[in-house]
């Protein structure tokens, strides 16, 4: 539902509209960008530059292929993957993620199996695989319930080898495949939570040297060793995850876990992806008091981009969140650098913030594309975009 324009204007004029940190704006991909909503960045040929994977027409169900990044940042060249699975369907998923899954030194990827979200593909059972670099050989890791909204590759108990961790919607579950070897992964768990929806991400959140998994605010807690004992589910705060709804507004967020203060625990950064929240906020945990704390950032509604990392160099952590221009109001969407806080000139803390287009930004990324020490940003302007840019950072 589009919202009112007005509302849109009032979340705008708190940021700082201007271009502090400047940016060089790249069309990557023009006109072929066709419902993006599932990629994941890596230097996939080992050239030093940035590439993408990348899912085609996730409502629908699509092909998999990655993009080869230029030297001059010039168009990227398209690399198909698989037009089809091994038994003969189409790729779609809400989000995508990759590695190093066999450990050759070369960035594999995963393939979820759907006829697309769109299409009735919703409620469906999906068959993950994985692809093997170069040769792009698919092999079976599982199955999941329904469809997935975001998936992670991490090393979930310290073994070296990648895990597959996912959260599915319909069928509201967390589900974690353990890897025993690239040919062999094993369902560790499958917990059920009825108001899972979107937004996930693992982090060491406790501080006990293992990767727990953070989904729609809740924080399901790693039990070590094997994996196969009780993950618990715990709140970080309800305010993400109360709505009673089932539908695509409710329960919606964004996930990113990175270690905020250098104290070697992981904290948890969430916003709303969806529903017309607003709130941008990060949250610490103290062990000994078994005790969430929520720290506040901004606003931004239908904030479908999250992502943290110093943008400015000035050796903290800032925020990059976007707007998705196809769910609010297209020509007031902003993305914007929010900057760790600063004190004003009576002694209050705040979060700078400065708008860089908009134009909107979803599934949005940050990342160093060429290895010159500054963050640049992947940026798809909202859910049915048709191009793909890169802001080049020039801070160096």
């Amino acid at each position: 539902m589009k919202q009112n324009p007005i509302i849109f204007l009032f979340l705008v004029i708190p940021f700082l509209l201007s271009a502090e940190i400047p940016f060089k704006i790249h069309r990557i991909v023009d006109g072929e960008a066709d419902l993006w909503w599932a990629r994941s960045h890596a230097d996939v040929n080992k050239d030093g530059l940035i590439d993408f994977f990348v899912i085609n027409r996730n409502g629908h169900g699509g092909w998999l292929a990655w993009y080869e990044t230029q030297p001059d940042f010039g168009p990227s060249v398209r690399h198909m993957i698989a037009e089809k699975s091994p038994e003969g369907g189409t790729f779609a998923a809400g989000s995508l993620t990759s590695g190093d899954i066999n450990g050759d030194g070369l960035v594999d990827v995963i393939g979820p199996v759907s006829p697309g979200e769109w299409d009735g593909g919703k409620r469906e059972p999906i068959t993950v695989y994985w692809y093997e670099n170069p040769t792009w050989e698919p092999r079976l890791i599982g199955g999941f319930p329904s469809f997935v909204k975001d998936f992670n590759l991490a090393d979930l108990n310290g073994d070296g080898k990648l895990d597959l961790v996912a959260t599915t919607h319909f069928v509201p579950r967390m589900i974690v495949y353990r890897q025993d070897d690239p040919n062999t992964w094993t369902k560790v768990c499958e917990v059920a939570v009825d108001e899972l929806h979107e937004g996930q991400d693992v982090g060491d959140v406790d501080g006990d040297g293992d990767l727990d998994v953070i989904a729609t605010g809740f924080w399901f807690v790693n039990p070590g060793k094997d994996m196969t004992g009780t993950w618990e589910v715990r709140n970080v705060d309800p305010f993400w995850n109360s709505d009673a709804g089932r539908g695509w507004q409710h329960n919606a967020t964004k996930i990113y876990c990175t270690d905020m203060d250098e104290d070697e625990i992981d904290e948890v950064f969430i916003s709303c992806s969806e529903r017309f929240r607003n709130r941008i906020a990060w949250y610490d945990y103290n062990a000994s008091a078994e005790k969430w704390t929520a720290h506040e950032i901004g606003l931004m509604s239908y904030g479908h981009t999250l992502q943290v990392g110093d943008i400015d160099l000035d050796g903290d952590l800032d925020v990059l969140s976007g707007n998705n221009r196809d769910q609010g109001w297209p020509d007031i969407s902003p993305m914007a650098i929010f900057l760790n806080p600063k004190n004003d000139s009576d002694g209050r803390r705040f979060w700078g913030s400065e708008v860089l287009t908009l134009e909107g930004s979803y599934n949005s990324f940050l990342v160093d594309v060429e290895g010159d020490g500054d963050l640049d940003i992947f940026r798809y302007p909202g859910h049915e975009g048709t191009f793909y840019e890169l802001w080049e950072n020039k801070l160096r």
